[in-house]
């Protein structure tokens, strides 16, 4: 068998250290391929719990628009700077920074959530009280004072039979721990009790005409 010439061995060699060089630039190229998908993963977590602060955010902005609590509103003040710190440091902040900002936010939210379903649940509770109330009264009332048809006492009745069943939903989710969703049940009572009032013709009380004006407002656009 012939043996290699020095030309042939110098070859041989060439070739090796190509083909380490080229798993060399594979291996690099897959880690980095790898740590990309990682990083993509993390961001993707970071957006959607992102997400779902701000849209429980969302949610205590409106309901502080359409009623008036001191204490509520200075909880609603805390919250919107921790917001306001999320979103400086989700432009310009490091990663940790991001994070940070977004674990402050969602611990302090759980309990700023929670008082504001304890006090939807309440406002919720009296104006179905009094709608019971006036409802009754308007029974017995004269028809020439509050002339409805047949329609509209059963189209009143109807709203009131959604309020009363978004009220006990609520108190369900509210018991439950659910206090986001027993928030959002507890203010369709109030959105469905200020219809009832509405087309029955009947006054909506002093301390929730704000209320009524932006819950029935935004039902109708």
């Amino acid at each position: 068998m012939d043996l290699p010439t020095p030309s042939e061995i110098l070859a041989l060699r060439g070739k090796r250290r190509s083909w380490k060089w080229v798993l060399i630039f594979a291996g690099m190229a897959l880690g980095f391929f790898a740590w990309e998908q990682v990083d993509s993963s993390q961001s993707l977590t970071f957006r959607e719990r992102k997400k779902n602060v701000d849209s429980k955010v969302r949610i205590l902005r409106e309901m502080k628009r359409s009623f008036h609590s001191i204490d509520l509103e200075k909880d609603l003040e805390r919250l919107e700077s921790y917001s306001a710190d999320l979103e400086s440091m989700t432009r310009v902040g490091t990663a940790q920074e991001r994070s940070d900002a977004l674990s402050t936010l969602e611990r302090k939210l759980p309990e700023i959530v929670k008082r504001w379903s304890e006090f939807a649940e309440n406002c919720s509770s009296k104006l179905l009280q009094y709608t019971v109330r006036e409802t009754q009264l308007l029974k017995i009332d004269s028809p020439d004072r509050h002339p409805l048809t047949a329609k509209e006492n059963a189209l009143a009745n109807n709203y009131f039979r959604m309020a009363r069943e978004e009220w006990i939903s609520g108190n369900k989710f509210h018991r439950d721990g659910n206090y986001l969703y027993a928030l959002v049940l507890y203010k369709r009572s109030l959105k469905y009790s200020f219809s009832s009032l509405k087309t029955a013709k009947l006054p909506v009380p002093e301390e929730f005409q704000n209320a009524g004006g932006q819950l029935l407002d935004k039902a109708n656009r």
